[in-house]
């Protein structure tokens, strides 16, 4: 406009000096430049929908320029979406796995300049969470014949398929449909167990989502039961102080609470949610007794007759003096004789004998709760507690004489266990989500919530809980073991990776080890992994190099379903529905097949000490092997009536 006006100054001068009329030189416009296109570049693919388009132009004359931005998903038909616009951006969400063509257009006050036509692609929305359960999750006397529901959805429309996984354990769960377009599944039940389920949704274009592992337990066929025949039997006399109330029960699963009192109207409550049919009491000499069991399942209670017994009065003579008595304390045996008369200096007669550790078994599987049991005398293992815990008991770990309990939606819960005739809840953690597989190691606890990931939690002097951090692991299960700073947790399908936890604030995933089936468990040592790698076999892993873990050798087991645990170089690899097998594996690069065992359940998992091995079998209970020759285990007995999916020993 400056260069315009001097030239018709200059002319209009001319004229007037000369009187020579001239035409001024006219100027000429020239348009902007063709836009360069920036972002997104053409032909790019996964951009993200949040879209940011840049692009940049000059104009010849230093006109300003302003910029119309043309978008469509039609080449041909391209449609402004901006105009007007100063600034060489502009940002814009669009749609989820869509083609694009776009375009800028420099304009001056005279002219426009179109760019090139590009194209791009934006990213696939991965299908949502499924989520709306039915049977809700925690949902009790779910039908036997039922429908599994959920919902799902896709932000950019695409058709979904589903894989929906079903098993009586976590662990367990195994694909019931694959590929399936409708959100509901009828399914047949077992009475009175345990489901857990899982559905994965996924799009046509590698888009993956897991949903969350949820939970029911189906009705029973059976009615609550009603507690009967008492020990000691109703009306019983002359009973010494110390007495262990028993009954029996029929029926649904139940949990029972006890009460006593001297009045049949006033009777307190002195035992509450026991998973197991008796109670030890101290009383007072000369008294009459009245209890009551009652039977408890959800909502429903039943409750037993009234039943009573007294103790003996305590005599005179009992009151003046002490008659021999028997005191057994750890590995001998003391006979103290004594009257009231001062003067005898009192003897002592001590008897030596062999010191016995008593040997005791947690486990968990019916899911409510934990049970102690006795196996010193392995040909007679017999329950002597157990700790009720408000969730589904699924996993659990023991040391210092504290149990660590995976209590699913509940969290963790911490028992002490110091005295296994009264354990009691002493901790509780509110995990960030539903807990399965614990690990303790020193002062750390190593969490694998759900199928997404690890939790580290610190454990205090009074065995408080607090979470130190979190590393995402979508698609974890199974369970986690801890060697050294390195946790391992087994990925399903994708095997088991290695975290390095020395810095437990900070725990930093180092590698992958890819498995041929499906990883259930990974026990670890002196560098050394051995993986349960389900319908595979047991795969024999040198994990010294954290960063790249090879592959010794393997050895095929036909299973679908797998666990390991190591004891003196014999792997117990448990089976499922197939029992177990042991293998030597002193040859790290030979492992060889010892010995198979139908066990007649389902065969969940086990812990090996001392040549015995016991095992979780499910509804089948408890076993206990003799396997000092382990080419020929022999068993030594199977306690009954529990669904048992976890073992772990401690001796005292």
């Amino acid at each position: 406009m400056k260069l315009k006006f001097i030239i018709l100054a200059i002319s209009a001068f001319i004229v007037v000096m000369t009187g020579v009329v001239i035409f001024p030189i006219i100027y000429k416009n020239e348009p902007p430049s063709i836009p360069d296109l920036y972002t997104p570049k053409n032909g790019a693919v996964d951009i993200p929908v949040n879209t940011v388009f840049t692009w940049g132009a000059t104009d010849p004359d230093g006109d300003k320029l302003t910029y119309d931005l043309y978008l469509s998903t039609d080449r041909y038909n391209l449609t402004p979406i901006a105009s007007n616009i100063t600034e060489t951006s502009f940002t814009k969400v669009l749609k989820y796995n869509k083609t694009y063509y776009w375009k800028v257009v420099a304009k001056d006050k005279k002219h426009k300049t179109d760019s090139d036509i590009w194209l791009f692609s934006t990213e696939n929305a991965i299908p949502l969470k499924p989520h709306s359960p039915k049977p809700s999750d925690g949902e009790i006397n779910v039908p036997l014949i039922t429908t599994l529901n959920w919902q799902c959805e896709d932000l950019d429309g695409d058709k979904i398929f589903y894989d929906v996984y079903l098993g009586r354990s976590i662990d367990t769960m195994k694909p019931i449909v694959t590929g399936t377009e409708a959100t509901s599944i009828e399914v047949n039940l077992k009475e009175d167990a345990r489901y857990y389920w899982k559905v994965v949704a996924k799009d046509g274009h590698g888009g993956i989502r897991y949903g969350e592992i949820w939970a029911f337990q189906t009705k029973s066929v059976k009615e609550l039961g009603k507690p009967f025949n008492p020990i000691p039997t109703n009306g019983a006399t002359n009973l010494e102080t110390k007495i262990t109330l028993e009954w029996k029960y029929e029926g649904k699963e139940a949990l029972f609470d006890v009460y006593l009192g001297l009045d049949p109207k006033d009777m307190t409550l002195i035992a509450q949610n026991l998973g197991y049919q008796f109670y030890d009491i101290s009383v007072d000499y000369g008294k009459d007794y009245y209890w009551k069991v009652v039977a408890k399942s959800g909502n429903e209670v039943k409750e037993s007759s009234i039943w009573n017994f007294s103790t003996k009065k305590l005599l005179i003579k009992e009151e003046i003096s002490e008659p021999s008595t028997e005191l057994t304390v750890e590995s001998s045996v003391i006979s103290i004789e004594s009257t009231i008369t001062k003067e005898i200096t009192p003897t002592i007669y001590m008897e030596k004998t062999k010191k016995m550790n008593k040997k005791y078994v947690y486990t968990t599987g019916s899911g409510i709760g934990m049970y102690i049991i006795d196996v010193t005398d392995p040909k007679k293992p017999k329950i002597v507690n157990h700790v009720y815990t408000e969730g589904w008991a699924v996993g659990l770990y023991v040391r210092d004489k504290h149990a660590y309990i995976a209590d699913w939606i509940n969290g963790v819960v911490v028992a002490d266990v110091s005295d296994v005739k009264k354990p009691k809840k002493v901790a509780k953690l509110k995990t960030f989500g539903k807990v399965y597989s614990i690990f303790v190691k020193n002062d750390i606890a190593y969490i694998l919530e759900g199928n997404s990931g690890m939790e580290v939690v610190k454990i205090g002097k009074d065995y408080s809980l607090n979470t130190m951090s979190y590393l995402e692991l979508k698609g974890s299960s199974g369970r986690i073991f801890v060697e050294d700073n390195y946790a391992y947790v087994p990925m399903g399908y994708d095997g088991f990776v290695i975290v390095d936890v020395s810095d437990p604030k900070i725990p930093k995933l180092l590698s992958y080890y890819d498995a041929e089936g499906f990883a259930y468990n990974v026990f670890v040592k002196d560098d050394i992994a051995y993986i349960a790698d389900g319908g595979k076999g047991l795969k024999v892993v040198n994990v010294k190099d954290k960063k790249h873990p090879k592959l010794i050798s393997k050895l095929n087991i036909n299973s679908k379903w797998g666990r390991v645990y190591l004891d003196n170089n014999i792997v117990f690899y448990s089976k499922g529905e197939n029992g177990f097998s042991l293998i030597d594996v002193s040859d790290k690069s030979n492992p060889i097949l010892l010995s198979t065992v139908d066990t007649k359940g389902f065969c969940y998992g086990g812990y090996i000490r001392d040549n015995y091995l016991y095992v979780a079998d499910g509804e089948n209970g408890l076993l206990i092997y003799d396997i000092s020759d382990p080419q020929n285990p022999v068993l030594l007995s199977n306690l009954k009536n529990l669904y048992l999916q976890n073992i772990i020993l401690e001796v005292k």
